[in-house]
């Protein structure tokens, strides 16, 4: 299209690695993020807090990669 420019080396990089790579990198990330807001911010225990992590961080990591996959897949629809 017209006036659309590609994205950053990193963005291709990223969008480029397996789905399990993908998930292997973020899923870490948004479970330590996720035990992180529920112990500190909202104050929860540290076993309850690590519940939470999991349950949301799994979902974060999916909508995470879910939207990757879905972004790269709107600039290159098959043919």
């Amino acid at each position: 299209m017209p006036g659309r420019s590609d994205p950053p080396a990193i963005v291709r990089w990223w969008e480029e690695l397996h789905i399990l790579v993908q998930i292997a990198v973020v899923a870490p990330f948004a479970i330590a993020l996720m035990w992180a807001a529920h112990v500190f911010l909202m104050n929860q225990p540290l076993g309850r807090g690590l519940v939470y992590a999991v349950f949301w961080g799994l979902l974060a990591t999916g909508a995470i990669v879910g939207a990757s996959r879905s972004e790269r897949a709107r600039r290159f629809p098959r043919a």
